[in-house]
Parts: structure tokens; C-alpha cells; sequence
């Protein structure tokens, strides 16, 4: 049996697909080192939450048959010292299923990790992830509605994910607070590998000492980009099926859309945005703080940059044109693939 699990609950948007492929690609060496990263269904456990939450309300998930049962089974066979699980679809996990999670391993000791970065990186960066999963919403409108006064089913499952104090306090429910681990992503333009040494070193690893090089997943789009994407699911993605909408569009035109549309612009924010931004950042660090929670890089990771009020156009401010000319670009891309295709 595993002496310590440790179950990484995410968030969404702070590296998680990365550290995923890492640990995947690494699975035997991490054995050779004494721990287990169970093989459940590609490079996550995603279906394993899916599995804990409909449990939960007395059904069975027709895509987890019992993933996290397995994923428990697993940790309990393992002989080595660490079993590590890995979804950002953990923190979304209500109180109860949380509590099932932390009390599913016997006499393991659980730890919880959950990975950090700044608000003002992932305001924007949520957005865009929406985008990929066939919403519609105007860059301007989500801003507003995540960072406003309602209490919508928006904001509600932004803030349920990227509120690190809160997430915890489901997750670390009979657990030592010593046992729960902030990973916090390093500053922009530091390397990936830094997000992987720090989380390493939780499961007691040198981070150098296994392979990092994955390729590039979750790439930002470009502003017209975005704006391209999000008229286009405002036109189409309605008479999709989610399986189909991820296929054709999340692992196809958005990867498309971030080569053959590119441009250095980010996604612009105001300054009375930033402040807003700020003053919830300020108040999450004092609550991790607080906490008492093990932190791993530092909390100044988590107060955002100060960046220039609103510069750049943002994706509602673009022209019809702007948006064609990029449209122009991802056509005569597409066209060589169509030939070939016909000539088949």
C-alpha cells in the first residue's frame, strides 16, 4: 500500500495538462522512483471524478465504470512509497465527494495539491479555454460578469475553480494543513520546467532527474484569433454534439487558429479590471497564508503584473475586417488539406 497519495485538484488553466503529460510520459520512470501514477484513461484522471461526483448522487457515469474505485485499488496495491492522482476536474468536486475522495485510501496519509497562478493571467485565460469548449460570450461581458457583484452560474464556476482558499477548505477536510501543497506557477515568460520542479519536489522528486520535454498543449490564441473562434461557435457550435465540438474545433481549428492567426497581442484589461483583479489577489494570498498551508514557490506569484491599462485593442473592439482577414488566412491554410483529401 501507498505510504502517501497525493491528489492534485488542479485549477483549470495553471499548467495542469503539462504536469499531466509530464507525470504520463514519465509513468515507468516514476515507478523505478517509487511512485505510482495510475493508468486509468489517457494522461489524467478525469474519468475518475466524473465517477466520484456520480456516486455521489447514486448513478454510474457511462465513460467512468468505476475509475476512481480503480484509481483507489491501484493506490492501495502499489508497493512503493507515493501514488500521485492528477485532474483539474477535482476542484469542482462538492464537499461530500471531496471527503469521499480524502477518506478512499485506507491508511495512506492523503495530501492535496493544488496549483496556482496569477488572476490576472487567468481571467483572460479562462475566457479563451471557454472558447475552446463552444462558448459565446463576449470577452467584455465574461469580464464583467466574473469579476462583478451578480452571483451567476459563470462566475460561480469561475471562482468554485480559481479561489485556491476556498477550494481547500472542501478539500482539506480532516487532513493536516501541512498535507496541503499551493504550487504556484512562476511569473510570465519563466519556463515550464519551473512548474514541474516545484511540483515535483512535493512528491519528494528532483524534478531534473526525468524528462520534461512535451510538446506544447493549451497555447494561447491571438486576440483576433479568439474573436474568430468565438463567431464562429456563435454561428455553429449550437448544432454540434460536445464529442464533435471538441474534435473538430478545440483539437482542431483553435490548434489552427493559434498557428495561421498569430500576433503578440494580449487579451486587454482596464485598469479599474486590474484593481479589482488585484484586490482579489491580495485578499487570496492573506487566506492562503493564513492557512497555514505548505506553499511552494512564493505568494508574490499570485499578485498579478501591472500591465497597460486596456492597451491593445481587445476582441470586441475588432473590425469585421480584422476578423475576415484572419478568416482569409485559416481558408488558404485549409485549402492544400481539401485538395488532398478529394484527391484521395
Amino acid at each position: 500500500m501507498s505510504d502517501r497519495v497525493y491528489i492534485h485538484i488542479g485549477a483549470p488553466k495553471t499548467g495542469t495538462t503539462y504536469l499531466q503529460q509530464v507525470l504520463g510520459t514519465n509513468r515507468e520512470s516514476l515507478k523505478a522512483a517509487g511512485v505510482l501514477y495510475p493508468h486509468v484513461a489517457g494522461d489524467a484522471h478525469h474519468t475518475s471524478i466524473r465517477d466520484l461526483r456520480d456516486s455521489e448522487k447514486g448513478k454510474a457515469h457511462p465513460r467512468a465504470g468505476g475509475d476512481w474505485a480503480e484509481v483507489a485499488r491501484l493506490s492501495a496495491a502499489w508497493s512503493g512509497a507515493v501514488s500521485v492522482l492528477s485532474s483539474e476536474l477535482f476542484v469542482y468536486a462538492t464537499t461530500p465527494a471531496a471527503a469521499r475522495a480524502l477518506t478512499s485510501f485506507y491508511d495512506a496519509e492523503v495530501h492535496v495539491i493544488y496549483t496556482a497562478r496569477d488572476l490576472g493571467r487567468q481571467v483572460p485565460a479562462v475566457w479563451q479555454e471557454r472558447l475552446k469548449n463552444s462558448h459565446s460570450m463576449g470577452y467584455t461581458d465574461y469580464i464583467e460578469d466574473v469579476l462583478g457583484p451578480t452571483n451567476s452560474r459563470l462566475a460561480q464556476g469561475f471562482w468554485t475553480a480559481q479561489d485556491a482558499a476556498k477550494a481547500l477548505q472542501r478539500w482539506s477536510q480532516g487532513i493536516d494543513p501541512s498535507q496541503v501543497h499551493v504550487v504556484t506557477a512562476p511569473p510570465a515568460g519563466a519556463p515550464p520546467v519551473v512548474l514541474w520542479e516545484r511540483f515535483a519536489s512535493v512528491l519528494g522528486l528532483e524534478g531534473r532527474d526525468f524528462s520534461s520535454a512535451v510538446p506544447a498543449v493549451n497555447t494561447s490564441l491571438s486576440v483576433t484569433a479568439a474573436e474568430l473562434l468565438r463567431r464562429f461557435n456563435e454561428r455553429h457550435a449550437e448544432g454540434m454534439s460536445r464529442k464533435r465540438h471538441r474534435h473538430l474545433v478545440k483539437n482542431g481549428l483553435a490548434n489552427l487558429l493559434t498557428e495561421v492567426v498569430p500576433d503578440a497581442s494580449k487579451l486587454p484589461l482596464s485598469e479599474s479590471q486590474q484593481e479589482r483583479i488585484a484586490q482579489r489577489a491580495e485578499q487570496l494570498t492573506l487566506e492562503l497564508s493564513a492557512a497555514g498551508y505548505d506553499i511552494v514557490g512564493s505568494l508574490d506569484d499570485l499578485r498579478p503584473a501591472v500591465r497597460a491599462a486596456g492597451s491593445g485593442n481587445g476582441p470586441d473592439d475588432l473590425s469585421d475586417s480584422e476578423v475576415i482577414d484572419g478568416l482569409l488566412d485559416v481558408i488558404k491554410e485549409l485549402l492544400p488539406l481539401k485538395v488532398r483529401h478529394d484527391s484521395r
